[in-house]
């Protein structure tokens, strides 16, 4: 019995392994996406605080999937990007029905690698009234500290006349 439960166990690790698991169902989303949402989401977004811009290109309503790119404006000190350099971006955006006794917002969360520092930003928030609203996490691969590797803020992102 402990040789066939052994098979069986090396057998699921295999099929795990070889895509064995299925592709996601988006049909039980909580609220399926709608061109709306795509709509208020594409173009240029910018925050007084990172100097960047946000240029979220494409907005999948069946997974949900975000993608873009975003760049700095200004060289916000010496060694930093060139205003211009670009990096991808990716993120996800959900969504579920208005409960009447509650707040509704659009959840959004973008994120990208500043390969040149080795730094992983990402922003978790909401779109309402027009207005993305994030905390931004900045995860550094070095710091004085141990507790000093992750910064976080929050930033509202508007959108770029």
């Amino acid at each position: 019995m402990k040789i066939l439960a052994r098979i069986l166990a090396a057998a699921s690790l295999v099929a795990a392994a070889a895509g064995g698991a299925s592709a996601a169902d988006y049909s039980k989303r909580a609220l399926a996406l709608d061109p709306s949402i795509r709509a208020a989401l594409l173009g240029k977004w910018t925050n007084p605080v990172d100097l960047l811009v946000i240029d979220i290109r494409s907005v999948d309503l069946t997974t949900g999937e975000v993608r873009g790119v975003e760049w700095p404006t200004v060289a916000t000190k010496t060694g930093s990007s060139a205003p211009g350099t670009e990096h991808d971006i990716t993120g996800w955006v959900s969504g579920a029905p208005a409960n009447p006794a509650f707040d509704n917002v659009v959840p959004v969360t973008l994120t990208t690698s500043l390969f040149e520092y080795g730094t992983l930003p990402v922003w978790a928030g909401y779109l309402k009234d027009g207005k993305l609203v994030t905390m931004h996490y900045l995860v550094w691969p070095n710091r004085t500290y141990p507790w000093d590797h992750v910064s976080a803020f929050q930033e509202t992102w508007t959108r770029v006349p």
